[in-house]
């Protein structure tokens, strides 16, 4: 985890790495790669900097949205969660009060809304079950804010689409189009 506070707006990005996002005057926490490594930074971060407002920003694969367009998630799934075994629903903890899809995050009408598979495997063959994206640290995020009361809003850039058309892009040149992308959402919402 490695915190960069720059302003005391309040509004802090939570991000896995610097290759997604990079805004010269944002309040950053690069998380780390995966649930456990966010869950960890999002509390952290509200224990420390008690934000006003946390942003989830990063790359989402989807087989529902195009390559290139930012979606708002606004409902997460823990899609490697599955203690079926137990009589417990797929995605959820046995034995606690949580749905199969935690409904929580700021809705932004500009963008489309989505239901988010957070998970610790790379998805490569990525099918919508009851998510239309995924990525690996969201949920933590959401569910940390949740617990603690704080506003939390997401944003996703789809970096691998329903068309398929990832393969023509390199990938920092797909981190490159990612980091513009949600620098201006960042501006966006900032403001």
């Amino acid at each position: 985890m490695q915190k960069l506070k720059r302003n005391d707006s309040g509004i802090w990005v939570m991000v896995a790495h610097e290759g997604e996002f990079a805004h010269r005057d944002a309040n950053i926490c690069y998380t780390g790669i995966g649930k456990v490594n966010a869950a960890i930074a999002a509390q952290h971060i509200i224990d420390t900097e008690k934000p006003k407002l946390i942003l989830s920003l990063g790359t989402a694969g989807s087989s529902v949205f195009n390559y290139g367009q930012i979606v708002n998630p606004v409902g997460w799934v823990q899609r490697d969660m599955n203690l079926t075994e137990f009589a417990a629903p797929k995605y959820v903890v046995p034995f606690s009060n949580d749905e199969q899809i935690l409904k929580y995050g700021q809705r932004d009408e500009k963008y489309l809304a989505a239901i988010c598979g957070s998970g610790d495997t790379f998805v490569r063959n990525i099918a919508a079950d009851i998510w239309d994206c995924v990525e690996m640290e969201g949920f933590a995020i959401a569910h940390a804010c949740r617990a603690a009361g704080v506003s939390f809003a997401a944003y996703k850039f789809i970096s691998d689409g329903k068309s398929g058309d990832t393969q023509d892009h390199e990938w920092t040149q797909v981190l490159r189009e990612a980091r513009a992308a949600l620098h201006k959402v960042y501006e966006e919402v900032n403001k």
